[in-house]
């Protein structure tokens, strides 16, 4: 067999050197007839005009424009040589020399005509030297022309008579790749079909046992016709299905051991656990997701999901992770059971083949409903504590306002200035409450995004509309760069409002005057970019991801004023509500840069 395909390689090969022989010297025929030729008839096109542009320079200052005749005539003269070198450099026709060289003599003659002419009319009248131009100059340039004309003609010639000779190479190199085409694929048509009737035989039987053995028949041995490699081939599969068979005798008992004991150990996992096959049917559930779900495996076993286990939001998930090839496939689910709500943890896996294609799915709910208690008791501690201390505060901040406004009495300036401190001091904590209200109703389950369709204009406009006053007092410039064309995006305004104008208030804060403050926006890789840029003094790279933590400060704001740290944890907290994500680009002594992203409409 290794002889034949090497005589089938062969003949291939001198199929295509001999093509590739032929097409070769049409390609050198063509290249040669494109580029000389054309070369040359460019070259004789490119004089005529200058000839022409020099006789025209002669009637010019026979009309006495002197000195742009001659310039015109003498920058001519140089386009003439400059492609008359070209056309001396191509000679490539026979009696294309002779015709270079009569062209050279000719075109020197006209030009000593031309100086004959300028000393012709110094000495005689207009009229005198119009007939001198008629019976001189004349004569001359249509000699010229006549000379570049033959040029012109005599390459023309040589490409027609190139192009049949073409014509004709290519014909005899399609004949003759035609029949030794012909000829060796005769040849390779005889050799195949008498190597087919040789191989066809044994192939045949070899697959006659290959059919036996997927029935099942492992000791099934196929016949060795030849000693080729057919014959090498069949000796090896009987090999194999020898050693199968012995493989099948030995470990079979040791094969079902082993599934057993996988299933005990699913049977035995404290949480719900559930196996789908490639159809979403139920294969097997283990005894926790019984008792969750109150169902047995025997009746629920080969039905689809949704038949045994009606929670759609779970089997959406499911359904999403394995068509999406979901790596990050874990999501808190809560399932309804009996008017009690618990909180799964669902982590998905598909299992798969070598090919790729999905065995089996498993869903694991990791029940957290204890955890989520706890989270929910400490969210709804945290907003009651935050209420109540608001009555007491605003008390001290009322009582504190009266006494620096002197409607009890007059006060001194270390009083004053004892007062001014509470007053800061309460004020911090007013803030700290309210942002310890607006986080536990981010974190809280009854938190509700009221998310629609809205323009970010109209949101930017809003939220800066609330500065103007102070930037102007700061002398800070405000900028507002949004297209208005922007697509809308699915947002809460309420709450991206109040992110907006948390990093605009920051940006005062931290600008001097004379600084400059810019909201931007744009669309990238499908999603809106809105940015909030300063001109500030900037934060230290090693805090432009710490801000974003709860109670964190950079160095440079302690000297300024107050912070209670949760104002970005917050905006994060909404943004990320919103799928999607905020950072922090500065550098200190440049400013600034807050960017968050939010999801376009759908």
């Amino acid at each position: 067999m290794t002889y034949i395909y090497c005589f089938l390689i062969f003949i291939i090969a001198m199929v295509g050197i001999i093509s590739s022989f032929n097409v070769y010297k049409l390609e050198k025929s063509i290249e040669g007839l494109m580029t000389d030729n054309y070369k040359s008839i460019a070259a004789a096109n490119n004089m005529n005009q200058s000839i022409q542009l020099q006789d025209k320079a002669i009637l010019q200052y026979i009309q006495f424009q002197k000195k742009s005749a001659v310039d015109l005539f003498y920058k001519n003269n140089d386009e003439f040589y400059s492609c008359f070198n070209i056309e001396k450099n191509n000679i490539t026709e026979a009696g294309e020399k002779e015709s270079v060289t009569k062209i050279n003599a000719d075109y020197i003659d006209f030009v000593k005509v031309f100086s004959n002419l300028q000393e012709y009319q110094s000495s005689h009248n207009s009229s005198e030297t119009m007939e001198f131009y008629n019976t001189t100059v004349t004569l001359k340039v249509n000699k010229l022309e006549n000379d570049l004309k033959d040029l012109s003609m005599l390459n023309e010639k040589a490409m027609f008579n190139g192009k049949n000779k073409v014509k004709v190479n290519a014909k005899i190199s399609l004949y003759i790749i035609l029949i030794v085409s012909a000829i060796l694929s005769f040849l390779g048509l005889i050799v195949s079909i008498i190597c087919t009737n040789k191989s066809l035989k044994p192939i045949y039987l070899l697959t006659e046992t290959i059919k036996s053995v997927k029935e099942g028949e492992l000791n099934k041995q196929a016949p060795i016709v030849y000693d080729d490699e057919i014959g090498m081939l069949s000796r090896e599969f009987n090999d194999m299905t020898k050693r199968l068979h012995e493989f099948e005798q030995s470990t079979k008992g040791n094969l079902l051991t082993e599934k057993y004991k996988s299933v005990a150990i699913v049977k035995s996992i404290s949480d719900p656990l559930i196996v789908l096959d490639e159809s979403y049917k139920i294969t097997l559930i283990n005894h926790c997701c019984e008792d969750f779900f109150q169902i047995k495996e025997e009746d629920v076993c080969n039905k689809h999901f949704l038949e045994s286990i009606r929670n759609g939001e779970l089997y959406d998930y499911i359904f999403y992770v394995i068509n999406n090839n979901a790596i990050d496939n874990e999501k808190v689910i809560s399932i309804n059971i009996k008017d009690k709500i618990y909180y799964f943890n669902t982590i998905v896996t598909a299992v798969r083949n070598k090919s790729g294609k999905i065995n089996s799915v498993v869903v694991l709910l990791k029940n957290i409903t204890e955890f989520k208690n706890l989270e929910n008791i400490r969210t709804d501690f945290i907003a009651t504590i935050s209420h109540e201390l608001k009555t007491p505060l605003t008390s001290i901040m009322m009582g504190t306002g009266l006494l620096l406004d002197k409607n009890i009495g007059i006060l001194n300036d270390k009083q004053k200035k004892l007062l001014d401190t509470i007053k800061e001091e309460v004020q911090k904590l007013t803030d700290l409450v309210g942002n310890l209200l607006k986080l536990s109703r981010i974190q809280s389950d009854r938190a509700i995004f009221d998310i629609k369709p809205s323009f970010i204009n109209e949101i930017i406009n809003n939220s800066m509309s609330n500065f103007y006053e102070q930037a102007e007092r700061c002398k800070v410039k405000l900028c507002n760069v949004v297209h208005e064309s922007l697509p809308k995006v699915n947002v809460d305004e309420e709450k991206i409002t109040w992110v907006l104008n948390n990093l605009l208030s920051n940006a005062l804060k931290y600008t001097s005057s004379g600084d400059e403050i810019t909201i931007g926006a744009y669309i990238e890789d499908k999603t809106m970019k809105i940015y909030v840029k300063d001109t500030g003094k900037g934060i230290p790279e090693e805090y432009t991801k710490k801000i974003f933590e709860k109670f964190v400060k950079s160095n440079r704001y302690v000297s300024e004023l107050a912070s209670t740290g949760l104002g970005l944890y917050i905006a994060k907290g909404i943004v990320e509500a919103h799928k999607g994500t905020i950072w922090c680009e500065s550098k200190i002594g440049e400013g600034s840069t807050f960017t968050f992203t939010l999801p376009l409409e759908e």
